[in-house]
């Protein structure tokens, strides 16, 4: 009876055993493996070479536990394909790595729009993302705005000849009507910002840029950024009678030597973001570039998304900027899109601090357009650390507006109601709110936005609609 008693364990764990190497997951019974073939199945616009090259694995490489996961997500990112399936078979001594892959059509002319309080937009854009098959990127686009009208034309190429190095150029063209409020005296209030003074600048340039993407993930960039500015219309006038003030700058052109370092470690699976980012900037003009005005910038950004519920999605970032001198076209904002329950450029400064965080989940699906919704947190802190405090100027055409100068080239003009220096009354800003998207499955850039953002300081609402990119 025992002999029989343990003949029948012997038979059970060994079922049990089988069972559970039938079960256990493909990619674990390889782990270790060398990768002796990888095969590209399936693409019909993008050259195989661009799919190998992004997929990053290579003959006598190490099949790890992860590989055909990180393999699946480089190729989900670029944007280029609509379905990646990567999967290995037994292959000689090793093993194949098979990519098969589902080419998005490569180009379309998209319309574009939006709409806010103050500032009203249309336009259109062009896009191509996989010039000649090898994934170059060509970008077109012109709007018509309330505040920034403009047109750009850019070229990127990823990978230059098969390397890690990439390069772009960019050339634009803009038109801005720049607004000046006062939420603070003179009747307006946070709600209803008096607008004081507008400034009308025409400029045009191009920003050719070279970098290095290593190991894919981090990314060092140099870049020259030039652009002439000059007035169109008259120079600063007063929104409500049209009459000459004071002007708020000077033209003249910028010659700006630009460096970053990112690690950007993100990756988007159809409109859901996850991992995270990290970047750093600085920018320096001065004459050596070719600049007429002399200051520098710095800043840096964190942003990370969490999955959740396989298509839920908690999104956050953090960011500071700091500059000194800046041109008043230069200067960091806070208002509309960064901060969406106030106006667009309602809060201007040199120093600026910022945090968003938002909730994304899925309503419903029709067809291949997904409806999503979410909430989201916005706060700015954004502040002049210095203005001139001697008043130096007063308006011709209004008495009761009356300025201090900067003493430097670009001459900026400031009214005496800003105050200098960090207030936390008056530098910090925050809102709440919802908002809709509208996705075309597989495209990670929302059809439709609207968010409707209520300024808790302000105890008012604003609202957002944002058509194409």
């Amino acid at each position: 009876m025992a002999a029989v008693r343990f003949a029948s364990r012997v038979a059970t764990w060994a079922a049990l055993i089988g069972v559970s190497l039938v079960l256990a997951p493909r990619s674990a019974l390889a782990v270790g493996e060398e990768v002796t073939d990888v095969r590209v199945l399936d693409n019909q616009r993008t050259e195989e070479s661009t799919v190998r090259s992004i997929a990053g694995v290579t003959i006598g490489d190490t099949l790890e536990a992860d590989t055909l996961d990180v393999v699946r997500e480089r190729l989900n990112t670029t944007g280029l394909f609509a379905d990646v399936n990567v999967w290995w078979e037994p292959n000689a001594a090793g093993v194949r790595i098979n990519i098969s892959v589902k080419d998005k059509f490569p180009w379309a002319p998209l319309p574009t729009a939006s709409w806010s309080a103050n500032n009203k937009a249309i336009g259109g854009i062009f896009v191509h993302g996989n010039l000649f098959g090898r994934g170059k990127q060509l970008v077109l686009g012109a709007r018509l705005a309330t505040i920034d009208s403009g047109a750009t034309v850019a070229y990127r190429d990823p990978s230059a000849f098969g390397t890690w190095v990439y390069w772009q150029l960019q050339g634009l063209v803009q038109r801005q009507v720049i607004p000046e409020y006062d939420s603070y005296s003179g009747g307006g209030t946070l709600a209803k910002p008096l607008e004081i003074r507008e400034t009308r600048l025409f400029s045009y340039g191009f920003e050719p840029a070279v970098g290095i993407a290593w190991f894919r993930r981090v990314k060092t960039q140099v870049a020259w950024h030039f652009e002439k500015f000059g007035y169109f219309s008259g120079g600063s006038d007063d929104p409500m009678t049209g009459l000459s003030l004071v002007e708020s700058t000077q033209p003249g052109t910028i010659g700006v030597g630009r460096a970053g370092l990112s690690f950007d470690f993100r990756a988007r699976e159809f409109a859901v973001l996850t991992g995270q980012a990290l970047s750093g900037a600085l920018d320096y003009a001065g004459s050596a570039f070719g600049s007429d005005f002399t200051y520098w910038r710095a800043g840096a950004s964190w942003e990370q998304g969490i999955k959740f519920f396989r298509a839920h999605n908690f999104i956050y970032s953090l960011g500071a900027i700091a500059g000194h001198n800046l041109p008043f076209w230069s200067e960091n904002t806070a208002g509309g899109p960064n901060l969406r329950g106030f106006l667009n450029q309602q809060f201007r400064g040199d120093t600026q601090l910022w945090g968003k965080a938002e909730y994304h989940f899925p309503l419903f699906s029709i067809g291949s357009l997904d409806f999503r919704a979410l909430g989201f947190y916005d706060v700015s802190a954004i502040w002049f650390r210095e203005v001139p405090t001697m008043p130096t100027l007063t308006d011709p055409n209004n008495p009761n507006l009356t300025y201090t100068q900067r003493a430097t080239p670009d001459g900026r003009t400031f009214p005496t109601s800003l105050q200098s220096g960090f207030s936390f009354g008056q530098s910090v800003h925050q809102d709440v709110g919802g908002g809709l998207r509208f996705f075309l499955r597989s495209v990670a850039v929302p059809l439709i936005g609207f968010d409707a953002g209520y300024g808790i300081q302000a105890n008012n609402w604003q609202f957002i609609l944002v058509i194409g990119a």
